[in-house]
Formats: C-alpha cells, sequence, structure tokens
C-alpha cells in the first residue's frame, strides 16, 4: 500500500468511525466526491430555500432532506470569480485578473486530489479559459478528462445562429472538439455518468458545472419539436436569444440531470462512499429574456440577484450529503463561503494542507460531523450595483467601483458604511445610520474591524 493510500484509509476510518451500515470495501477508502456547480440558479428557486413558486426540483429537495443545508453561503455575484474561489479556495480579489480566466500556476481541489491518486473529470461551463494552450488549462488545473467547450467561440458562434451551449454548439471532449448531436447537457451529464461507472472501483472526483439556468432560455428535450440525437434542431433555437416560457422547464430538467448523477450513483453502489456537494455560482439572472422572471420569495415576488452584492445575489444554497457523516434534514445557520470547499475536500480525501498555498478556506468536517462549528466569524464577497457585467470583466481597471461586503449571522456591512440588520430585514431596505444603536454600532466596528484585516494581507490583485 502506498504512502498516500495508507495515510488517507487512516484518516478516512477516523473520520468515519465506526461502520454505520456502509458497505466493508467503501469504508477502506477514501471517498469519491460529486461537485455540482449550477449556474445563476439563486435560492429562491428552490422550495428547500423557501422559494414559494413551486418549480420542480424534487431531487435537489431530497438532497437537502437527505443531507445538511447551510442557510449562509456567500459566492460573488458573478461567475468566472465565483468559479475561481470554489476551485482555489481563495477569495477572488486574491487570484481573479480577467473575465473567462484561471491565472496559470493557481492550484485547484482537483490538482489536490489527481496528485493523491483520484480519477478526475470536468463536465459542463468551465469558462475560465486556456483553451489554446497545450496542455489546455483545464487539464492543468488537474482535471484527467474533460467535456466543456470554449465559451468565447460558442457566443460568437451562437449570435450567428451556429449553435449554442444547448443546442448544435461545439464541444470538447478530452481534446477532441465536434459538434453537439443532441442537447449539449445531456451530453455533459452522460460523460460524467460514463466517468462514474468506469471508475467505480477507484477514488474518483467528478464537478460538473451545470449550464442551464443561464441564458438563452431554449427548450430542453421534453419540448414536443425536439430533435432526437442526431437530428438537426430547430434554427431558432441555436442563437443567443431564448424566452423566458422555457424557464421553469429548463430547472425542471435541471433537476432530472442531478438526478441522473444520484441514480448513478446507487446502481453502482458507491453512494454510501461518495460526498455530494451542492451550490450555485450566483443568484438567479435578471437581465435580456431573464428580466420578466419573478419568483414568490418570503411572501413576495422577486426578481434575481445577479450582478448584485445583495443577499439574492451573493447568498446561495449549498447542501452537503455525505451518507451516515451528515444528519439528514439538518440546517445549519455558520457562516459559509466558497472558499470552504476546497479545504474540506482536500481533508476528507486526506490530503495535507500545503503550508505554500494558504486558502482563505476552513474545512468544513468538524462542522458536518458535529464535532465543532464553523470557525469563520465574518463571510466576505464583493461588487457593484451596475448591471452589467463590465467593470466585473476586468476588475484591477476599476478597483475603485467596487463595494467590499461582510457579515455575520446578523449583520451585513458595506465597505462604503451602509449596515443593515439581515435578521430583520434580508432585503437591505432599511441602512442603520451611525451612533443610532449601541448594538448595530458594535457590530459596525467588529466587521470593519474584520475587512480591514481581511483587505490588508496579500496577495492582492484589486
Amino acid at each position: 500500500m502506498s504512502r498516500y493510500a495508507l495515510f488517507a484509509t487512516c484518516l478516512w476510518m477516523t473520520l468515519l468511525g465506526p461502520a454505520q451500515g456502509t458497505a466493508e470495501e467503501n469504508a477502506v477508502r477514501p471517498p469519491n466526491f460529486l461537485i455540482i456547480l449550477a449556474d445563476d440558479l439563486g435560492r429562491e428557486l428552490l422550495d428547500c430555500y423557501g422559494g414559494q413558486s413551486g418549480y420542480e426540483t424534487p431531487r435537489i429537495n431530497q438532497l437537502a432532506a437527505d443531507g445538511m443545508r447551510f442557510k449562509h453561503c456567500y459566492a460573488t455575484p458573478l461567475c468566472t470569480p465565483s468559479r475561481v474561489e470554489i476551485l482555489t479556495g481563495r477569495y477572488s480579489f486574491r487570484n481573479y485578473v480577467a473575465w473567462g480566466e484561471l491565472e496559470p500556476g493557481e492550484i485547484t481541489f482537483a490538482n489536490h486530489l489527481k496528485d493523491a491518486g483520484y480519477a478526475t473529470a470536468f463536465a459542463g461551463k468551465w469558462h475560465l479559459g486556456g483553451w489554446s494552450s497545450k496542455p489546455p488549462r483545464i487539464a492543468l488545473a488537474g482535471f484527467d478528462e474533460f467535456c466543456s467547450y470554449d465559451s468565447v467561440q460558442l457566443l460568437a458562434d451562437s449570435k450567428r445562429g451556429l449553435g449554442n451551449r444547448f443546442w448544435g454548439g461545439t464541444i470538447n471532449r478530452n481534446g477532441q472538439q465536434t459538434k453537439l448531436d443532441r442537447y449539449g447537457p445531456d451530453v455533459n451529464c452522460d460523460f460524467l455518468v460514463d466517468f462514474i461507472r468506469r471508475h467505480q472501483d477507484t477514488p474518483f472526483l467528478a464537478y460538473y458545472c451545470l449550464t442551464p439556468m443561464h441564458r438563452p432560455f431554449h427548450p430542453t428535450p421534453e419540448h414536443p419539436d425536439a430533435p432526437t440525437a442526431g437530428e438537426d434542431p430547430p434554427q431558432a433555437w441555436m442563437g443567443s436569444r431564448g424566452d423566458a416560457q422555457n424557464y421553469a422547464a429548463m430547472l425542471r430538467y435541471t433537476d432530472k440531470l442531478i438526478g441522473r448523477l444520484l441514480d448513478t450513483l446507487q446502481e453502482q453502489g458507491i453512494a454510501e462512499n461518495t460526498v455530494v456537494i451542492f451550490t450555485s455560482d450566483n443568484g438567479t439572472d435578471n437581465k435580456g429574456e431573464a428580466k420578466t422572471i419573478r419568483t414568490k420569495f418570503r411572501d413576495r415576488m422577486v426578481s434575481g440577484g445577479k450582478y448584485f452584492p445583495i443577499e439574492l445575489g451573493v447568498n446561495v444554497p449549498l447542501i452537503v450529503h455525505w451518507p451516515h457523516r451528515t444528519t439528514p434534514g439538518r440546517v445549519s445557520e455558520e457562516l459559509v463561503d466558497l472558499t470552504d470547499v476546497l479545504p474540506t475536500i482536500r481533508e476528507l480525501a486526506g490530503v495535507k494542507k500545503d503550508e505554500d498555498y494558504p486558502t482563505d478556506g476552513i474545512s468544513l468536517v468538524p462542522h458536518l460531523t458535529g464535532q465543532a462549528e464553523h470557525d469563520k466569524s465574518f463571510i466576505y464577497t464583493w461588487g457593484n450595483f451596475d448591471h452589467s457585467s463590465k467593470r466585473y470583466k476586468a476588475p484591477a481597471n476599476y478597483a475603485e467601483s467596487f463595494l467590499h461586503v461582510v457579515r455575520d449571522k446578523n449583520w451585513k456591512l458595506y465597505n462604503d458604511g451602509r449596515l443593515f440588520d439581515l435578521s430583520h430585514d434580508f432585503f437591505e431596505e432599511h441602512e442603520i445610520p451611525a451612533e443610532t444603536d449601541p448594538t448595530a454600532d458594535a457590530a459596525r466596528n467588529r466587521l470593519q474591524k474584520s475587512l480591514s484585516e481581511l483587505r490588508a494581507t496579500p496577495p492582492k490583485k484589486f
């Protein structure tokens, strides 16, 4: 047995404790990981997070019922910086430099697991560039196998009606480009189903970055006019503009894709030894065909919070399902953000901390097992209130325009001085002026100190 296998096995058995119904062959090896990152899926869409519009998401709801659901999980209000954060365990002001790029040299959770002997695969929306490098950036980021697309190329093609991520676009499978022969999300899901089946006997990481619920909102395979595999889709489905009438169907199909992967784990007899983490990159979209979408949440109709550092823009769903270790249906009030995913995966896999690559995240393992509360006194995000992604695409050029935001379990502070009591004001409608309430002033001072100390620590890109 290799040093890694021995170390990881001992750690895993320590974490697992006495056998609690898992198969013997699973109890002596590190867990598998299925990480699911949704795209533009805000908490208000999900029943398990208080959504009241009745969208059909039974598999996500069941995952929450079987696992642990976190009430406070911060992302950034836009795609790429959140994707950098979850992969690297670092706040994006440290290592996010340009839209659609992951800086060379950044260490990801896939790098850690690959170095530890895990098989690794990625499917879906990469959106971190590097397709022209050899090997491509996605491979350098630690993924042995991948099924994704060049976002820049696909956007250009979709504007010309040549195909998008859903219908007719170009897909890259392990370095080979081909045109989609069916619904793109099905291609990505099939890729990971095959990967899981081929690696059921060895530890693996499957990272699934869903392509719905991002615009364009085009029909799914459940539509009566949907083509069969190999048939050309309707020309109207291949462009860069869709229709909000397809939105509920896209969410329903997204839930089914997640269900297919969960069912595959069961079918292969490895669900008991697989940690499933579900989260989202930011809140629901509110532009283009998304601007008409309203969802009932907290007894009012709300639009999505994408682009803005409000709670509906940055406080995303997070569900962790770890059989026999997380208490089914437990709801956590602890403060968590996307940087915590990497150290959690690393600890569960038995990978030692890299002292030369510090992270902002803290492992959730003690909290997941009920041994301790999560050791974060605040969580952080950033953004502005421009209804546009322009400034987010080159943050160093617009550094002075961004707001930096911290919150604890009740209070939220913007670096422009605005303070809100989220326990009574989730929608941030009532700013609390300074020197009007001693409790609020204490919270303001405490959070300002935390923010200042965080922003003073290097590295810092903006």
